[in-house]
C-alpha cells in the first residue's frame, strides 16, 4: 500500500508536487469545465478549470492513467506492482480516479524528439494501462485538474519528487505484450503521435525541396485528416508542432542530393572493394555489341560470369 495524504486545493502550494505540476504547465493551456467543449487560457486562469491539459504542446513530463471503475483506486493501491503515482484525482461521485506519475526528464515529442524515446513511453504507458485495468481509450489530453475542489486530491509521499525515469517505470511493465512498434495504435495515448508522424512525414519528402511555410501550407490538411481518424484526436497545437517539425526538416534537405550523394558513396565503396573496373565494363558492352559470347567477354576480360551480370552485361535474347 502506499502513503497517500490528501491536499486541500486552496493550500496547493503547501504541496512540493502540486508546485512541481503547475510550474510544469505551458503559459497557455487547454481547459474546461465541460468535457464537450474546451478552450485555450493563460495558466493563472486555467488551473481555475474543472479539466486541464496536463501536458505541453511538445513534450510530455506527466502519464496520466484513467481508471474509470469504482474499485479502481484500491486496486490500484493493493493489487498492482507498480510504483507509486505522484498524483491521485478522485471523483467522489462515482469514485473513478486519475494516476498522474511525473517523469523525471520530459519526453519530447518533436522539435528536440527522439523517435525511440516516444515510442518507448508509449509501449510504457500501455504496459501500465494493462496492469491497472485502465481506460485503453484515454488520450490524456484533458485530465482532471487537481486544484479545483470539485475533486479530491492526494499525493503519495513515498514518489520520487523528481519524478520517474522511463527505464524506472519499464521495469515493472512487462514488454512482451505489448504491441509492436509498427502496429498504429489509434487510441493508445502517446502512440497517437508516432502514427501521426509516420503517415503525414512521407509526404513530406516527396515535396522537398520546398520553402517552409510551402511545406507547411500542404501537410497541415493532410495532418488534419489522419489526426481526425482517431477515436481521440489530438490537440491542434499538438499536430501543428508535428506539421512544422516535418516541414523545418524537409525544407533544410534535399532528398534527392541525398539520394545521389547515397549513391557515389556506394560507388566509391565497391570501387575500394573491387577496384575501378569502368574502362572493363565499356570494353563489355562493345565486345557484347560486336556479338561476342558472354563466356568468351569473361575469358577476355578476367572475371567471372556473374561479374559480367552485376554490370548489366546479358546475353541478347
Amino acid at each position: 500500500m502506499y502513503n497517500i495524504e490528501p491536499v486541500p486545493p486552496k493550500k496547493w502550494q503547501d504541496s512540493p508536487v502540486l508546485v512541481n505540476y503547475v510550474n510544469d504547465l505551458y503559459h497557455h493551456v487547454y481547459c474546461t469545465n465541460d468535457k464537450g467543449f474546451c478552450h485555450i487560457r493563460s495558466k493563472s486562469h486555467a488551473i481555475k478549470h474543472v479539466y486541464i491539459q496536463p501536458n505541453q504542446p511538445a513534450r510530455i513530463t506527466y502519464i496520466v492513467l484513467d481508471i474509470d471503475h469504482p474499485d479502481g483506486l484500491h486496486n490500484a493501491l493493493y493489487d498492482t506492482e507498480l510504483p507509486p503515482p505522484h498524483l491521485i484525482i478522485k471523483n467522489p461521485d462515482n469514485a473513478h480516479v486519475h494516476l498522474v506519475y511525473r517523469l523525471s526528464s520530459p519526453v519530447f515529442t518533436w522539435g528536440k524528439a527522439n523517435s525511440k524515446n516516444i515510442r518507448y513511453l508509449a509501449r510504457i504507458e500501455y504496459g501500465m494501462v494493462r496492469k491497472l485495468g485502465a481506460d485503453a481509450s484515454y488520450g490524456g489530453n484533458l485530465m482532471k485538474n487537481p486544484l479545483n475542489e470539485r475533486w479530491q486530491t492526494y499525493t503519495s509521499t513515498t514518489a520520487p519528487l523528481e519524478g520517474y525515469s522511463l527505464k524506472e517505470l519499464a521495469d515493472f511493465v512487462n514488454l512482451d505484450f505489448l504491441p509492436s512498434d509498427q502496429e498504429a495504435c489509434n487510441d493508445q495515448g502517446y502512440s497517437r503521435n508516432c502514427t501521426l508522424f509516420d503517415q503525414v512525414r512521407p509526404y513530406g519528402y516527396n515535396l522537398s525541396p520546398a520553402t517552409y511555410s510551402a511545406l507547411v501550407q500542404a501537410l497541415t490538411p493532410l495532418a488534419a485528416d489522419f489526426n481526425s481518424r482517431f477515436d481521440v484526436p489530438l490537440f491542434q497545437n499538438e499536430v501543428n508542432h508535428i506539421v512544422r517539425s516535418i516541414a523545418r526538416y524537409c525544407s533544410k534537405t534535399n532528398f534527392s542530393a541525398s539520394d545521389n550523394a547515397f549513391s557515389k558513396l556506394q560507388s566509391n565503396r565497391s570501387k575500394r572493394r573491387w577496384g575501378d573496373n569502368t574502362e572493363q565494363k565499356k570494353q563489355a558492352q562493345i565486345l557484347l555489341s560486336d556479338g561476342v559470347k558472354i563466356k568468351v567477354i569473361a575469358e577476355q576480360l578476367g572475371v567471372n560470369r556473374r561479374t559480367l551480370t552485376r554490370w548489366g552485361i546479358q546475353p541478347k535474347k
